[in-house]
């Protein structure tokens, strides 16, 4: 998530200066666009002149800036964070301005300075300050950005026309745990407290979260009247995963190693002539060692052990879900063709009324519905049969039964059975090593 404010600036050389500072950028993270940030004064001077001729004004340098935050939750990298600076800016001001992105890295959320001239090179008028444009078409702007990268957005909760968010409320929200965040919990306590899918569903309804159900389950989010799918918690919130642990409450899912990060390497250049850049690393490098220090503590293992647990999780993980996407699509296409016999049979009056029918044409179109029922019936049969070798519909039925069935106990291996090996695997290890311990003490 990404948040923006603008401002006006006072003092030019002041901002620059500030904005430059060595422990807060490097040049790398510096990007301009008809202008030279060393001689940024200068080349807005320039286009005043043109600004001051043109309108028989008298004006000095009139600059403002523009202030990207990402959230330090999406881990972005300084240079993904100075890229979407620049296309904010290439956005906003559509060719149109000067300006210099410099993305500052000395805090733990990585931030843009996006300074431009308020005259407009290209037709020399000021920049258009109104509400609408500095507030409502900037942070638009950026939505568009954040949506292209994958960030989320802040909605606001109530859409009116001339009505925005206020900064502080906008920030408000950005610093909240987001809807999937939340979502997330409030599944996994709900599916504890049912004993089915329907109760799971209407318990969910009660906490203010309507379900929609179609190839994925999706909640709605009660602030922006949106649905989210369920698919993107991961394969422990699919609706067949959520049935599944509903059924089977001893069943705790292996979920993604929580330690996403890795240790960054401060022996490289780019750390060692930058002060800012160096104090980011040292303190990711810290939460990650607290991270670890916390799971090598929980789980009583050594280092070595960890790092081979959660990699083998990761891919089993990985694994799992490619496997069970693909029993899931081939469940829900066969689920979706379950009917095709019956609509088939239930046909045959209609093709034998067409058959002896004069006019064909005029047939066709008076029951085009179910004419459009009867090819997909019979285009799903044909499939069927050359698929699964599938004539009829008890044979269909069987094997729909079958695939749910291969479905929850593939889905069922993921959880407690494949973490109790792994725990009589290392009971059974350190039982070796006493045991070793021991006839080393004998002797």
């Amino acid at each position: 998530m990404s948040i923006v404010k603008i401002q006006q600036v006072k003092d030019l050389k002041a901002v620059i200066k500030y904005s430059l500072q060595e422990h807060k950028t490097n040049e790398e993270l510096v990007t301009s666009y008809e202008c030279d940030v060393e001689t940024i004064e200068r080349d807005f001077k320039l286009t005043l002149l043109d600004y001051n001729e043109k309108n028989n004004k008298n004006k000095n340098v009139s600059a403002r800036m523009i202030i990207q935050s990402f959230d330090s939750d999406d881990n972005l990298t300084p240079e993904q964070a100075h890229q979407y600076g620049v296309e904010l800016a290439e956005n906003y001001f559509k060719g149109k301005h000067q300006y210099s992105v410099i993305t500052h890295i000395e805090t733990e959320n990585l931030h843009n300075h996006i300074i431009f001239n308020s005259i407009n090179f290209e037709d020399l008028k000021m920049f258009d300050s109104s509400r609408q444009h500095s507030l409502y078409d900037l942070r638009r702007e950026n939505d568009k950005v954040s949506k292209e990268h994958g960030l989320s957005i802040i909605e606001p909760e109530v859409k009116k026309k001339n009505k925005s968010l206020a900064f502080n409320e906008y920030v408000l929200r950005a610093n909240k745990k987001s809807f999937k965040g939340n979502l997330e919990d409030i599944i996994d306590n709900t599916i504890e407290q049912s004993n089915s899918f329907e109760e799971f569903l209407k318990l969910m309804d009660q906490q203010g979260y309507e379900s929609k159900q179609g190839k994925y389950l999706s909640f709605k989010n009660p602030k922006s009247d949106k649905f989210m799918r369920t698919k993107t918690l991961g394969i422990n919130y699919l609706e067949s995963s959520i049935k599944y642990r509903i059924e089977n409450k001893e069943f705790v899912p292996v979920k993604q190693s929580i330690i996403d990060k890795q240790w960054i390497d401060k022996s490289q250049a780019k750390f060692k002539s930058n002060k800012g850049l160096s104090k980011w690393a040292t303190k990711k490098n810290i939460n990650y060692l607290n991270e670890i220090s916390s799971q090598l503590y929980k789980k009583n293992i050594t280092l070595d052990e960890l790092n081979e647990i959660e990699l083998k999780k990761d891919n089993l993980i990985e694994n799992f879900e490619k496997q069970l996407t693909l029993l899931d699509d081939e469940i829900y296409k066969m689920d979706k063709m379950k009917d095709c016999f019956a609509v088939f049979k239930s046909s045959y009056p209609l093709i034998q009324e067409y058959k002896t029918s004069e006019d064909k044409t005029l047939f066709k179109q008076e029951n085009y519905s179910k004419f459009k029922q009867y090819d997909t019936a019979k285009r799903n049969m044909n499939y069927l049969k050359k698929q699964y070798n599938i004539t009829d519909e008890s044979s269909l039925y069987s094997k729909l039964s079958m695939l749910k069935q291969d479905r929850n106990i593939f889905y069922g291996s993921l959880g407690k059975n494949v973490e109790k090996q792994r725990e009589m695997q290392r009971q059974e290890e350190i039982k070796k090593q006493q045991q070793q311990r021991k006839r080393g003490i004998g002797r």
